[in-house]
């Protein structure tokens, strides 16, 4: 199984997205793909140059994620997570294999802002609602680990692995998911 070191950009925490025309946010949703073919990866990284092939067959036991405006089916970011559970499949965490921003989202002209922690967030929620308290883990590029501290509090486990933990998922859900928080604000 190949793994992928998570190299999204974290450029702005914001509610939902910015976009960076106007300086608005806009809502957004997100849905659950089932798969994508490599004729629609190859269409993506050579019309829209996305930079991984999301169709590679490492990604197979994944659940791949769309981030969307809503009302639009374009696609403003993709994630891809892995389910772990201990051998009593009583506890666990998600993996994020990969993770990655619309390319014309990406850099100072970028579109709409935020897409990278808004995916950090789907990761986290699907931690919360499968009991898994939160916990989320990756692998960082190396120059990317006091990035995701500082942006995301993620945590070092050794090397590049690093973990969001239950505080820090939640800080997410209830920035970025308009039903998690509803949800969440309760408890």
């Amino acid at each position: 199984m190949r793994y992928y070191e998570i190299e999204i950009i974290i450029d702005e925490i914001t509610p939902c997205l910015r976009d960076n025309r106007n300086n608005t946010y806009v809502d957004t949703t997100y849905d659950k793909i089932e798969h994508i073919t490599s004729v629609t990866a190859s269409q993506m990284q050579k019309y829209e140059k996305w930079n991984f092939d999301w169709s590679d067959p490492d990604l197979n036991d994944c659940s791949i994620y769309a981030l969307y405006v809503e009302g639009s089916k374009q696609t403003q970011g993709l994630i891809a997570c892995r389910e772990y559970k201990n051998k009593n499949q009583t506890k666990g965490y998600i993996e994020v294999a990969l993770a990655e921003a619309n390319p014309k989202n990406v850099g100072l002209g970028g579109r709409y802002k935020g897409v990278g922690a808004h995916l950090f967030s789907i990761a986290s929620r699907l931690s919360l609602d499968l009991g898994y308290d939160g916990y989320v883990t990756f692998i960082s590029k190396t120059d990317l680990v006091q990035h995701y501290i500082k942006e995301l509090h993620a945590e070092v486990l050794f090397g590049s692995n690093m973990q969001i933990n239950p505080e820090a998922s939640k800080r997410l859900v209830d920035i970025y998911d308009k039903k998690a928080r509803e949800m969440y604000n309760e408890k």
